[in-house]
């Protein structure tokens, strides 16, 4: 039996029969993605501050009648791995289903509970309903006074008894210990309200439970196939108690309560033992020993793809599931891997849009990457913002990151090679000679090893600030996280053959767990083993943890999938004028990946009451397209700078520029610190944008004054930041501060984290 939501909720609440029910345990106890699952579905159902989904919801993660679908095992294939992931992610949604299956196990466990009740027992719960409503300072007891009658009776007013007497004449009808003559009639009226809801929510759990089970086999592993096997049996089958101590005695790091997002990558067995991972402080001159030191392979991997009643697998995949991915249309078939080699697989789920360039009559285009066939032998890959498409190719998972061009191909002997050109990827896989190749800057291997647990790779394109737009060289910075597991890398050339490995990184070694190996461009010929760091967030997180990012990424995709054939730029610039502002961004972002700003600097000068964005999403968005243009290379800048003089406010283009690349010390020192902070009362919002952004990027300021200054106030709002600002200029403090020599940026230094997502 698969491990997925709906059967942890059941092995939790003990309706599978006694083998699946210690078969299960088994999995929980190997499995720390379970055993935190487990915990938190219980603390969440007895939560008391944890909303629930909103009756009138829409959507997959809202619409009550997804969850009825879930519970009732008849929610449609494509959307059950989806809602489970919903579920793993979201508390509120965890106790939604858990408690909901609680009770319906309840009910089946004890049919008696939705049985009518004889007069004896509505008198019962009569007097209890009667008992906890009961308003304080009157007997508990007292029928007579509900707590609705009670509430509405309008108080006495002390200045004119006869009136008073008259006005409350209709509801209070005696002595205060005396029972009155309407209260009696509200309260049965009420419980019997109540009673009929109870009957009616009890028959529609039965009728949704026969319903269930009359759609499934006798031998359905599902939750609302459980009923069938347990009524064979007067027991009900209980958890093992020691399927549930046992995990306690599973060797795991601890581990902190993470998103949910992190608990899909973990590995679904236990640790290695330690004779695998060797010391880091230990060269490793022969990784084949290490190999032949590793437990024997184990059996062949059970199918993973989620049918209808499956579900998501927890201890299944690294990474997220995947489905077939498209071909390149200009390759013909003769161009295809050979008929044994293993198909590449590519996934679009969960806002994961991917791009591909195709050839076409009038050059290279790019398109959506759609579900349906094999990739060529070369493929040139393309994440928009926010997105985090995955694709799988020879038992291993390839997760792009938003913002991120990456190009796939295959060495002589097959492996699959992954360049990143720029941007991260996320890269796992469950078999036990899982590898792939890598180029990531200077850093051209093969990586193998633990591949359960995931590897990251990053390549920053920096620039160093100021200078023209050609004038100071990009240059790239490449990190590759071993993740929580070792690693095994083989340096190799770009196609995979034999090349002069990098000095300061042996030719083949064991990488211990959580160590990077680095590379910059500064010192192209070198790279560097770093110490165990802690490793970023990008590399635990599966999708956007925002919901509006997912959101519109949903938008985009939506909006390409409607010409899947055609020109995207079309329906982009369409996307462009949307009423809400993310699915502006993430169209005007995406267009300048392809090469077109015209759209990007429209919408960060729009000073629209409609269009303008504010002050977080005009900075999110700049950060995650300016940036990357001016360090993408000579052609890319030039075409900003032509946007920013073209799209950008009257006159203000060359300024505009300048702000975007930034200045340097001799600059500042030259006049430009001057230049900044006149530019804050500037009649362009997106010159003072730009300029305290600058100003704050060069003093670091404390909080307080770098929130005291706003760009989108008004001209006397802004009057006490702007002074304070033109102090410092006068103190000549518009300057850097130098940094330690010890900090300065050198191949051991591994990039720092992007905050562009």
């Amino acid at each position: 039996m698969r491990l997925t939501v709906r059967t942890l909720l059941a092995w939790i609440d003990g309706v599978l029969d006694a083998d699946d029910q210690k078969d299960l345990g088994e999995k929980v106890a190997a499995s720390g993605v379970a055993l935190r699952l487990v915990e938190r579905a219980n603390s969440a159902v007895v939560h008391p501050g944890l909303s629930a989904p909103a009756p009138e919801g829409r959507g997959l993660a809202d619409d009550p009648g997804t969850a009825a679908e879930f519970l009732d095992n008849v929610l449609r294939g494509e959307q059950l791995q989806a809602f489970e992931r919903v579920c793993i992610e979201s508390d509120m949604h965890l106790a939604e289903v858990a408690a909901c299956h609680r009770l319906l196990a309840e009910i089946m466990a004890n049919p008696a509970l939705v049985e009518p009740l004889d007069a004896g027992q509505r008198r019962t719960l009569l007097a209890a309903v009667a008992r906890h409503v009961a308003v304080d300072g009157q007997p508990a007891g007292t029928k007579a006074r509900s707590a609705v009658s009670e509430r509405l009776r309008p108080p006495t007013p002390p200045a004119a008894p006869k009136r008073a007497v008259h006005t409350a004449a209709p509801v209070v009808s005696g002595p205060p210990g005396r029972p009155s003559r309407r209260a009696p009639l509200a309260a049965w009226m009420a419980a019997a309200a109540a009673l009929g809801l109870l009957l009616m929510l009890g028959g529609f759990f039965v009728w949704s439970i026969t319903r269930g089970a009359s759609r499934r086999g006798p031998k359905s592993t599902e939750i609302a196939a459980a009923p069938a096997v347990s009524e064979s049996s007067p027991d009900k089958p209980t958890p093992q108690p020691a399927a549930r101590a046992e995990p306690v005695a599973v060797a795991e790091p601890p581990v902190e309560q993470a998103p949910v997002a992190t608990a899909i990558p973990e590995q679904s067995s236990p640790p290695a033992p330690a004779a695998v991972a060797a010391p880091a402080e230990q060269p490793v001159e022969q990784p084949a020993v290490v190999a032949a030191a590793s437990p024997p392979s184990p059996p062949p991997v059970e199918d993973r793809r989620v049918p209808n009643g499956d579900a998501l697998a927890i201890v299944a995949q690294p990474m997220p599931a995947t489905a077939p991915a498209d071909r390149l249309a200009a390759a013909p078939p003769e161009n295809a891997p050979p008929a044994d080699a293993p198909a590449i697989a590519a996934a679009v789920g969960n806002a994961g849009l991917l791009l591909h360039l195709v050839a076409g009559e009038k050059g290279p285009r790019w398109r959506p990457l759609a579900a349906g066939a094999a990739l060529a032998d070369r493929e040139n890959l393309l994440a928009p913002p926010w997105c985090h498409p995955a694709l799988t190719i020879n038992g291993v998972t390839i997760r792009l990151g938003p913002d991120t061009r990456a190009v796939l191909t295959r060495d002589p002997d097959g492996t699959p090679r992954l360049e990143v050109v720029f941007g991260r990827a996320v890269v796992g896989g469950e078999a036990a000679d899982a590898k792939l190749g890598v180029t990531a800057g200077g850093l051209c291997g093969v990586l193998s090893g633990v591949m359960r647990q995931p590897a990251g790779i990053e390549v920053v394109l920096a620039r160093d600030p100021g200078g023209e737009e050609a004038a100071a060289e990009p240059r790239a910075r490449a990190t590759i996280f071993a993740g929580a597991a070792e690693k095994v890398w083989r340096q190799t050339g770009v196609d995979g053959a034999a090349a002069e490995p990098l000095a300061g990184i042996p030719a083949e070694l064991l990488v211990a767990p959580r160590a990077t190996l680095a590379w910059d461009g500064r010192d192209p010929a070198a790279g560097v083993v770093g110490p165990p760091p802690v490793d970023p967030a990008w590399l635990r997180a599966t999708v956007a943890n925002d919901r509006t990012a997912r959101a519109a990424a949903e938008a985009l995709a939506a909006s390409l999938a409607k010409d899947p054939d055609g020109e995207i730029e079309a329906p982009l610039r369409n996307l462009t004028a949307d009423r809400r502002a993310e699915n502006r961004m993430i169209a005007a972002a995406t267009l300048a990946l392809l090469g077109d700003y015209d759209q990007l600097v429209t919408l960060l000068c729009d000073e629209s009451p409609r269009g303008m964005l504010n002050e977080t999403q005009w900075t999110t968005l700049e950060k995650m397209t300016v940036p990357l243009a001016l360090a993408r290379g000579e052609n890319a800048a030039a075409k900003l700078g032509e946007a920013l003089h073209a799209r950008g406010p009257a006159g203000k283009g060359d300024l505009l520029a300048r702000l975007a690349r930034g200045f340097t010390d001799d600059e500042l020192a030259a006049g430009d610190d001057a230049l900044l902070v006149g530019a804050l009362e500037d009649g362009s919002l997106a010159v003072r944008r730009y300029a305290i952004r600058r100003l704050i990027e060069i003093v670091q300021p404390d909080a307080r004054h770098r929130m005291e200054y706003r760009a989108d106030r008004s001209s006397g709002s802004r009057k006490d930041g702007s002074g304070w600002w033109k102090a410092q200029l006068e103190s000549g403090r518009i300057r850097r501060e130098p940094p330690p020599a010890e900090s300065a940026p050198s191949a051991a230094s591994p990039p720092a984290e992007r905050d562009d997502e």
